[in-house]
């Protein structure tokens, strides 16, 4: 189930595309399917809605979920290396949170400029995992388990880069491929429940124990500086999303 704060990030995002003539879209890293079911929503009845991921576990699952919806279609595949779908293929190319794990991210622009027709729209968010700002008594404590996991590559990773989020512009920019604009939205949870997005990604940076990235001692006082702060309604946890939205444009090889 979707938790209130991260589902306003995926409503901000997804408002920033007119869904009302768009019949195809494509979702790179699409995961368990939630944001191509969300975008369902918002498009034709009989648009062509195709989610690709290279984890099968979160296919089958995107797959279950969508049953009942001929629409959607989900597939196995590594978006890293080359696009299964003809040139022109789609109206729309959305991506959240894979762009770092992308090595030659410059072929990969290249690629969703090929799938998508001169004017079609490409939609890219990523959280920028070193913008995630966690009140404590020990800055440093916080700043270097934060900047830790941001820059933790992890095994199912092919690349990290804790920085893609403020890095999406110059990315785009420099393929010379899109035309578009940047903004982000930052979310914020006062809660430290089970549930909310801050308590996942926190209870994630326990992993950093286990590979000897920070002490089982620094954790743990982290930690319970944090279930302090929660206890007495002064916690505040936040990150920031940042999305590029941009149209295709004429290059060598395409023409309007």
């Amino acid at each position: 189930m979707n938790n209130p704060t991260d589902y306003s990030i995926r409503e901000h995002i997804l408002s920033l595309v007119d869904w009302s003539n768009v019949s195809s879209v494509l979702d790179l890293g699409c995961g368990s399917g939630d944001d191509l079911r969300e975008i369902a929503v918002l498009t034709y009845s009989n648009a062509r809605l195709v989610g690709v991921d290279t984890n099968e576990k979160a296919i089958e699952v995107a797959r279950e979920q969508s049953q009942g919806d001929e629409r959607l279609t989900f597939i196995a595949a590594d978006a890293a290396n080359g696009l299964p779908f003809d040139a022109n293929s789609f109206d729309v190319v959305f991506s959240k949170n894979l762009l770092e794990c992308i090595v030659d991210k410059d072929a990969h622009l290249m690629e969703i400029h090929r799938v998508l027709p001169p004017g079609g729209t490409v939609l890219c968010a990523h959280y920028d995992w070193d913008s995630q700002l966690i009140d404590g008594e020990d800055k440093e404590l916080v700043r270097k388990i934060v900047y830790t996991f941001a820059d933790w590559k992890q095994a199912w990773m092919t690349d990290s880069d804790g920085w893609m989020g403020r890095r999406l512009w110059r990315t785009f920019q420099r393929s010379g491929l899109f035309q578009g604009a940047v903004n982000a939205k930052t979310l914020i949870e006062t809660e430290f429940v089970p549930g909310a997005y801050a308590w996942d990604r926190i209870n994630d940076f326990r992993a950093l124990v286990h590979r000897g990235m920070v002490s089982a001692e620094e954790f743990e006082r982290f930690y319970r500086d944090i279930e302090q702060l929660a206890e007495r309604g002064e916690y505040l946890y936040s990150i920031t999303m940042f999305v590029y939205v941009g149209e295709a444009i004429v290059s060598q090889g395409k023409s309007l």
